[in-house]
């Protein structure tokens, strides 16, 4: 842990605000490595395999998150991921995540494979499976500490793999999952770790949203997400969307003592999304920790129907 420790100490001197940052980021590292969304229920797949499959049979999304805008080192975030459908229930795609705080970037690369099964007329229930690996560099050379000490750059890679399920219908959803089960080496000393181990403190995911409709044209969508982690506070996301004339969408969010958000998007042809959300968290220093966010979504369906729903629009 003393490489861990030269890490954070290195951030928390480049800048007089830079130790929230570190802080901050401690925390994320902690968590395995699975950053926070606004916009999570059009990028499921990155923390729910069983998610693959579920919607159109191609689904595509390109998501784009600058947190806490002007504060140096403040994490940044890229992610990419496509999944279909397959024949007999099962579905298959991929992911790509690019997270930068700091000193430190990561380079997540995943492969989700997911099975569906019939458990009624209108429902289903999807199981799967996550692996990939995760490349990283903490960029010590560019840090000085108080005593203008200066450390080596340091980079390598590691295994993951994770799972979850998730059951659905055309009205509502619920979702389990654990995406990253292993450990994370990547500030662990080089001869410390030399083996893949089970994590001691994996994020654990339970998502839930239902659809309603208000009038004709009006249809409310409350959802959720909790996130649990060992020695960190629970996150519990709520949720409320508003879908008109299956055009545009707005909605709020707020995070349990850390963030309220607002987003809107807007919705051509029922299968391609433009979304932005603005984040603004709660800080007793008073500080600017704005968060700005936007999701490119598209679906296509090329008619191919076996363990899945017939109806599938830009909902979930």
């Amino acid at each position: 842990m003393k490489k861990q420790r030269q890490i954070f100490r290195l951030n928390r001197f480049l800048k007089p605000c830079f130790w929230l940052v570190a802080f901050f980021s401690c925390m994320q590292f902690y968590a395995q490595q699975v950053p926070h969304y606004t916009q999570y229920l059009y990028n499921m797949q990155i923390i729910n395999p069983a998610y693959v499959g579920t919607r159109a049979e191609l689904s595509m999304s390109l998501l784009s998150r600058e947190q806490w805008v002007g504060i140096e080192g403040a994490p940044k975030t890229r992610t990419f991921s496509i999944n279909g459908r397959l024949r007999r229930g099962l579905g298959i795609g991929t992911t790509f995540v690019n997270d930068n705080i700091g000193l430190s970037q990561t380079n997540n690369v995943n492969v989700d494979v997911s099975y569906t099964l019939i458990t009624s007329q209108y429902s289903r229930l999807s199981f799967g499976l996550k692996g990939g690996m995760t490349f990283f560099t903490n960029n010590l050379a560019d840090g000085i500490t108080p005593d203008s000490d200066i450390y080596e750059t340091t980079s390598g890679n590691f295994p993951n793999v994770g799972f979850g399920a998730f059951f659905y219908n055309q009205k509502m959803y619920v979702g389990l999952s654990i995406p990253h089960l292993l450990e994370t080496p990547q500030f662990y000393i080089n001869d410390s770790f030399n083996q893949a181990r089970l994590s001691e403190n994996p994020s654990v995911f339970l998502t839930s949203g239902t659809l309603f409709d208000l009038t004709e044209d009006i249809k409310l969508k409350p959802s959720t997400m909790i996130r649990y982690t060992k020695n960190l506070p629970v996150s519990v996301d709520v949720n409320f969307n508003l879908f008109y004339k299956n055009l545009f969408e707005a909605g709020v969010s707020y995070r349990h003592q850390s963030t309220v958000s607002a987003l809107f998007a807007v919705i051509l042809n029922k299968k391609f999304r433009v979304g932005y959300a603005y984040d603004h968290k709660f800080d007793f220093a008073g500080g600017n920790f704005a968060t700005h966010e936007i999701i490119l979504h598209l679906d296509i369906n090329l008619q191919r129907n076996t363990h899945w729903l017939l109806s599938n629009e830009c909902y979930f």
